[in-house]
């Protein structure tokens, strides 16, 4: 499966526009008449997906952000349009992989809420968003907020972002912070490891693989960089600040990167890290992540094996670990579970 950003427009869009209009027919005899127009559904402020299967146009769901023309809901909102999967894929998942990854997008434009309205005549909806974690809501907006059979329902949003222009000089600070329980393990070298430069941060960020944990008052308090190697998606470096570990934040921010991956199309991800650092190698083993030996290595991870070495960071026993990723939806995208996330640093270059 996978899932990409299409214009509102986009003729595979339409067509599963002019199905789910039917279904409107069927069940409430006649169709949506709620007006979208393609520019709502472009970032930052909204996007639009469609899911393939196999290559096969299969569903789509958009969402976009309605402060000024829903004065009910809050600034950060963002509602959920067009949620629609064929009836011959129905019941295998496709539904709420593309519900966690407009959540996600959404999350990733620093929306706070994901809003909905649905109707009576769908129970086989309601029942999804009630699974998925959203509950009924008092404010009713839109074109049919005064209809007896519309339904209304939202959900708050993880706080993890894409990195702000702001969030960037903020975080060689975590990364320093994160430094502090090697240095106690006598492993100075890479506690005094300069941390990522603002300008490398920007390059990851641009290519929409920088990630930012934030607390209530909006502070970066942890965050995640990643490249692609090879065929898979390569955790470079996560970092938690010592004042928030062991609050499963690493493994919210792995779990996030890790659902972008799979969207995209991608089957597994990976990572370099210390063995024998409590934080590091074991802590992954739990997540899942598995050790590959070196003659299984890719040529890209051979290569960053390679360039650790010559940085003398095989002076303390140092593995590259694999995650294979399945085609369900994440739970642990909106896992708040306690789960150890120390600061862990990768160090990859």
């Amino acid at each position: 499966m996978l899932i990409e950003p299409r214009p509102l427009d986009d003729p595979d869009v339409q067509t599963l526009i002019e199905e789910v209009q039917l279904e409107y027919v069927r069940r409430y005899g006649g169709p949506d008449d709620t007006s979208l127009l393609p520019h709502e559904f472009t970032a930052p402020n909204g996007v639009f997906l469609l899911a393939t299967v196999n290559g096969v146009p299969t569903g789509i769901g958009g969402w976009r952000a309605q402060e000024s023309s829903h004065p009910r809901l809050r600034d950060g909102d963002a509602e959920i349009k067009r949620m629609y999967v064929r009836t011959s894929a129905r019941r295998r998942g496709v539904a709420r992989r593309l519900l966690a990854a407009l959540e996600r997008t959404a999350a990733d434009a620093g929306r706070r809420r994901a809003v909905l309205e649905t109707g009576a005549e769908q129970p086989e909806a309601i029942a999804m968003y009630a699974a998925a974690g959203y509950v009924p809501m008092s404010e009713r907006f839109g074109l049919y907020a005064n209809s007896p059979t519309a339904l209304y329902f939202c959900k708050e949003l993880p706080p993890i972002r894409l990195a702000t222009d702001a969030d960037l000089t903020v975080l060689p600070e975590i990364e320093r912070a994160a430094g502090t329980p090697f240095a106690e393990l006598g492993m100075t070298a890479v506690a005094d490891d300069e941390p990522p430069s603002v300008e490398t941060l920007r390059a990851h960020r641009d290519a929409g693989r920088c990630w930012v944990r934030f607390d209530d008052a909006d502070r970066p308090v942890a965050y995640l960089i990643a490249d692609l190697v090879d065929d898979g998606v390569h955790i470079e470096q996560v970092s938690v600040h010592p004042d928030h570990a062991r609050r499963g934040i690493g493994r919210a921010l792995i779990a996030h990167a890790e659902a972008w991956a799979r969207d995209a199309g991608l089957t597994h991800s990976t990572l370099t890290t210390f063995r024998d650092v409590p934080w590091n190698a074991p802590y992954y083993a739990r997540l899942g992540f598995r050790p590959v030996p070196d003659d299984g290595l890719s040529p890209g991870l051979a290569q960053m094996r390679a360039q650790e070495a010559a940085r003398e960071l095989d002076r303390w026993p140092r593995i590259v670990m694999r995650h294979d990723l399945d085609s369900r939806p994440s739970a642990d995208f909106h896992s708040s579970a306690d789960f150890h996330s120390s600061a862990e640093r990768n160090d990859s270059p």
